[in-house]
């Protein structure tokens, strides 16, 4: 039986057309050669290995002549056919190889393209470790992986002090990172990331299944060998990075080495990880730029919340969490369910920033904080409200209650008291208060808390006002009714285990990919029968509304969530035959059995660059919905649109529900315990 590297049976596969390429030199694929083959391949769905300092290539159409054309050029030494054999219990058996090929094709491209390229190896573990995550690993089994990877790499003898320091930062900022979020990447870098995000789904499903003839992370392991190998990254390096994916989470100070075998590699390996990012910086110079681009950004604005941010160490709340990661635009989550969704987090900083303007806070005032998480929006209200002032933040999960206080008590915050309590209930023995402010988010206004509002007192909530579409309202009283001095575009994690639990639900969608749909609980939604509606044949139709380059959305989001019955829901992830308004996917119209998400299509006038918006239903009244989320956004785009005057807000509880009315009986949100009202004046 012929084996493979590892020792591994191979079986033979005859619908990929398989050649060896070799190079002049025998060097390997120069840059110049690498670029114009992948260029040549651009038609058709193709992957490569690099081996024995040449290519072995798979294409699904034979492709002799482009060879041949190459070989005239002088970029390519030479070429034979050959038998492709695939490693197919390596990568678990026969469906676990149809994945494999999936992501080889999906990443090839770029991969091929990219050859001699910076950056290469740091690439490649955001793409991994998107992988990994999908397929639902927690740190440790992800450390595992790591692990598998080094067994089958040289060994490594790893630096000590400040070099392995830095690589070990390097290394945990990156398996940590959004990779989706990666700045100024280069064209076609989301949908690679989505790619490799759904081989890990697809794993996790035929793993739970028992479809795989082989551990889901040795699997993921040789995934892990194919795509450095695809990048050209030397097997030396592969190994000191498998050697940091392991140390950071195991964080073992022991025996480095992870392999029996003759030691080839050495210990600069590791220290080169720190080359290709940023040295990092100290906390305070960290937290210094972020003053400046929140400042820059107009989400800081007073010199009291400025001085508070400047002043607390936003790392301090994040323990085991690299600083520099600590610092950036980001939320950290802090806290998941069994299902792997996130319940708790540290908002992104432009997020507490926009917030506390909005909160007002002043010295001596007592604050009520909803949402403890780790403790820092506390100590940034600590800091506003000192001297003499107080703050009570509560938390529903015990867990959360004690990280929060000794985070505030190893930060020396005196004046914050944390409590385990449900913030929709509030606390009435310490009430009234001058300021509440929740920072998980809400479907409806909790009755309760408002009694607790000292005379002059204000609100700031995110508020739910169908769906997905959500605004951090700042109320104060106006009579019997209350008012709004700001409300900003926001989405928090909802509330939980109390009296206003925000009841929502995640529906995955059925099929390849990686889709999810949110639903909640005011929502007209059949979730059993949503499962499977995008494999329902589709009806498009477009809005002749065109949205450019910096244009916003929200009021376009705001617009959909008053008039259409259920709102908007988020609609985030990648699958074959979704093509979704934004990268990270859509925003859905629901009603039953029926969806209708937003699409685009690029175009170019007199005007220059513009996306036209789109509706792509699907479901039993997919053409009926399309038309009518289509109707309606051409509605606002004459009547309200991007040049509109921006909207009011008024909310009312119990009785006083009927003293608020409004001009446009569309923009009247009726909840169980509060009306909201829209004030939007058509465009002139």
């Amino acid at each position: 039986m012929d084996v493979d590297d590892e020792d591994l049976p191979l079986t033979t596969e005859t619908d990929w057309w398989h050649a060896t390429v070799s190079f002049p030199g025998g060097a390997g694929a120069r840059p110049k050669a690498a670029q114009a083959l992948a260029s040549a391949l651009c038609d058709q769905r193709f992957h490569f290995l690099r081996k024995d300092g040449g290519l072995r290539l798979r294409t699904e159409r034979p492709a002799p002549g482009l060879l041949d054309g190459l070989v005239a050029d002088q970029l390519v030494s030479g070429w034979a056919d050959g038998v492709y054999e695939p490693e197919t219990e390596a990568f678990g058996g026969h469906e676990g190889m149809d994945v494999a090929h999936d992501v080889f094709c999906a990443d090839s491209p770029a991969a091929l393209a990219e050859t001699g390229t910076p950056g290469a190896r740091e690439r490649c573990i955001l793409l991994l470790s998107a992988t990994i995550r999908a397929a639902g690993l927690d740190p440790f089994e992800a450390g595992d992986v790591w692990a598998k990877l080094g067994a089958l790499r040289p060994p490594v003898t790893p630096p000590t002090g400040p070099s392995l320091d830095r690589a070990v930062a390097a290394m945990r900022r990156l398996v940590n990172a959004d990779a989706a979020r990666r700045p100024d990447a280069e064209p076609g870098w989301s949908e690679r990331v989505a790619a490799f995000e759904t081989a890990g789904h697809r794993l996790r499903q035929m793993a739970a299944g028992g479809l795989l003839t082989r551990g889901l992370r040795a699997v993921l392991a040789h995934h892990a060998i194919f795509a450095f190998n695809r990048a050209g990254v030397p097997a030396e390096e592969q190994a000191a990075t498998a050697w940091l994916g392991r140390r950071i989470a195991f964080a073992d100070t022991g025996e480095a080495h992870v392999s029996a075998r003759k030691t080839t590699s050495p210990t600069s390996n590791l220290a080169r990880m720190e080359t290709t990012l940023n040295p990092p910086t100290a906390p305070a110079d960290l937290r210094e730029a972020l003053v400046t681009r929140l400042v820059d950004g107009g989400h800081l604005r007073t010199p009291a919340v400025i001085d508070a941010f400047r002043d607390t160490e936003r790392h301090q709340f994040l323990p085991g969490v690299d600083a520099k990661a600590a610092y950036v635009e980001d939320a950290v989550p802090i806290k998941h369910d069994e299902t792997g969704e996130m319940i708790s987090c540290i908002s992104a900083p432009s997020i507490v920033a926009t917030q506390l303007e909005q909160l007002g806070a002043e010295p001596g005032h007592k604050i009520l904080e909803a949402g403890a998480a780790t403790g820092y929006n506390a100590a940034l209200l600590g800091r506003l409200a000192a001297p003499s002032g107080h703050v009570w933040t509560v938390d529903v999960d015990q867990d959360l209650v004690d990280r929060a206080q000794h985070n505030l008590t190893n930060a020396g915050v005196s004046n914050v008291s944390v409590m385990l309590a449900d913030g929709a209930t509030g606390l009435p023995d310490h009430a009234p208060f001058d300021r509440i402010q929740f920072t998980v988010g809400a479907g409806d206004i909790p009755i309760t808390i408002l009694d607790q509002l000292a005379p002059g007192g204000r609100l700031v909530i995110p508020l739910r006002i169908r769906g997905s579409i959500s605004r951090s309202f700042a109320f104060e009283r106006d009579g019997g009714t209350w008012r709004t001095v700001s409300c900003e575009m926001a989405t928090f994690v909802p509330l939980r285990k109390g009296v206003c639990d925000d009841i929502y639900t995640l529906v995955p969608m059925a099929g390849e990919g990686n889709v999810r749909l949110e639903t909640f609980s005011e929502q007209d939604v059949d979730r059993d029968a949503i499962r499977t509606v995008l494999d329902q044949q589709q009806a498009k139709v477009y809005s002749g509304v065109k949205f450019r380059q910096g244009d916003p959305w929200e009021w376009l989001y705001l617009y959909l969530a008053c008039v259409l019955p259920n709102g908007l829901s988020r609609m985030p992830g990648s699958r074959p035959g979704f093509t979704p308004h934004f990268g990270w996917g859509s925003m859905a119209a629901l009603d039953g059995d029926t969806l209708a998400y937003l699409t685009v299509r690029e175009g170019a006038d007199d005007e220059g660059r513009y996306w036209e918006i789109g509706v792509i239903g699907h479901g039993p009244r997919a053409a009926h919905l399309a038309d009518q989320v289509a109707g309606a956004i051409s509605e606002w785009h004459r009547g309200w649109g991007n040049n509109a005057p921006q909207p009011g807000f008024r909310m009312a509880v119990g009785d006083a529900r009927e003293q608020l009315k409004a001009a446009e009986p569309r923009f009247v949100i009726d909840k169980t315990f509060s009306r909201l009202v829209v004030d939007w004046p058509r465009k002139s």
